[in-house]
């Protein structure tokens, strides 16, 4: 074999080459890896609820099973399946889809990277506010895209001034969240409308990643654009599905609705890239949008009574501040008071990633850093995890910033 054979077939894809490891993937691996060998960590850094399903869920996938319904679906999902989402995105967020208007997908990561892929030539643009999840990035160049990463603004919120320096002939879109992962922040019902009008005018599609919708706290309302801006229900879409709202994580059920056009497209994708939809989870989706709206609430009381600990925990630590949680389960914090004091372990604390490293270190306390959603001198707190859990790790954390404030070397 030639040497020049031997080098084409040694070699990879260069835009796959570009893909980053999912951050946060990586250190919640980490992290279990740890706990695994018998390490008392506790354990911030998960991205999904410490509940279980709701029991009518566990029940249509036993029953499933034993009716032998584990067999391939049509590409889309079941047309039942699809009809009970749209009736929940009708009755819940107010937009008019039909059946057809839905796919769903194996999780709201394949819905949101078949949904790019849909839409994206080589070198189309997408705009990113940030801080933003670390995957949207990640997802826009799998579709042949260029992520274009726009800060947000003091309050967390996308920069419309930012957006607008940022948009030109190349933008095809922009990729949204709330409530927010990782800031916990909801869109107030004006500025989404702004945006969405905004977005209208520009002639951008948005896709609009909703997961949370279900989960805000304290007379919070979430607002999707595409109802408030119901033009944009023609050449936009919602992104949704049960793994946060319904603690089906690992269920797999992402849901992606808009155009009867872009959903052909995507459910024409998904035939060839997935076959079809998990059958089971399928069968027990349906039981959980049917029936188990009762415990899903009583999960969300439950994260409400923690996100007020948790900011009034935050709160009471001087030197450190985070936006009050509003939806979602985490939240974000600002710890640029501390940028360059060194801890007594030896680690000079030049970001939220090393902060979050101390606490992993030295206190057992497992966090995400900021650097992962685009914000250096933050880091995230899952809130995802038990009162007692919570009430210990804000103990520690207030201790270990306290010893920075009153000894750490500049």
């Amino acid at each position: 074999m030639s040497s020049a054979n031997s080098t084409k077939m040694g070699s990879f894809s260069e835009k796959m080459g570009q893909i980053e490891d999912s951050a946060t993937l990586s250190v919640m691996g980490k992290v279990k890896g740890l706990i695994a060998q018998g390490v008392d960590i506790i354990n911030l850094t998960a991205g999904e609820p410490d509940f279980s399903p709701p029991q009518c869920v566990n029940d249509a996938a036993i029953k499933a099973v034993q009716n032998g319904m584990g067999r391939y679906t049509p590409s889309a999902g079941l047309i039942e399946l699809r009809d009970i989402v749209a009736k929940s995105i009708r009755n819940e967020i107010g937009i008019e889809y039909q059946a057809e208007n839905v796919v769903v997908c194996n999780g709201a990561k394949i819905a949101i990277v078949q949904a790019l892929m849909a839409i994206l030539n080589d070198g189309d643009e997408v705009l990113i506010p940030f801080p933003c999840w670390t995957s949207y990035p990640e997802m826009v160049k799998l579709a042949g895209g260029v992520p274009v990463m726009v800060a947000c603004d003091e309050n967390m919120l996308p920069d419309m001034s930012a957006l607008d320096a940022a948009c030109n002939k190349r933008t095809v879109a922009i990729l949204i969240n709330t409530p927010s992962n990782p800031t916990g922040v909801v869109f107030p019902k004006d500025f989404t409308r702004e945006l969405g009008e905004w977005c209208l005018a520009k002639g951008l599609r948005i896709i609009s990643d909703e997961m949370y919708c279900a989960l805000t706290y304290n007379g919070i309302e979430h607002h999707s654009p595409l109802k408030l801006v119901p033009e944009l229900q023609k050449t936009s879409a919602w992104i949704g599905g049960m793994s946060k709202s319904f603690a089906m994580t690992g269920w797999r059920m992402g849901f992606f609705a808009g155009p009867k056009d872009w959903a052909a497209i995507v459910g024409r994708i998904q035939s060839q890239l997935a076959g079809s939809p998990n059958a089971i989870a399928q069968q027990a989706s349906m039981a959980g949008l049917s029936h188990g709206m009762a415990e899903r609430e009583a999960m969300r009381l439950e994260f409400e009574k923690r996100s007020k600990l948790i900011a009034a925990g935050i709160d009471a630590i001087e030197g450190i501040s985070c936006p009050e949680p509003q939806g979602a389960f985490y939240c974000f914090v600002d710890i640029s008071s501390l940028i360059g004091l060194t801890d007594e372990s030896g680690i000079t604390i030049n970001s939220g990633d090393d902060f979050s490293k101390v606490l992993l270190e030295v206190d057992k306390v497992a966090t995400i850093g900021g650097s992962a959603f685009g914000a250096t001198n933050h880091f995230r707190i899952s809130f995802a995890a038990s009162e007692t859990e919570l009430e210990r790790a804000l103990e520690k954390l207030s201790s270990r910033v306290s010893t920075l404030l009153t000894s750490g070397k500049n």
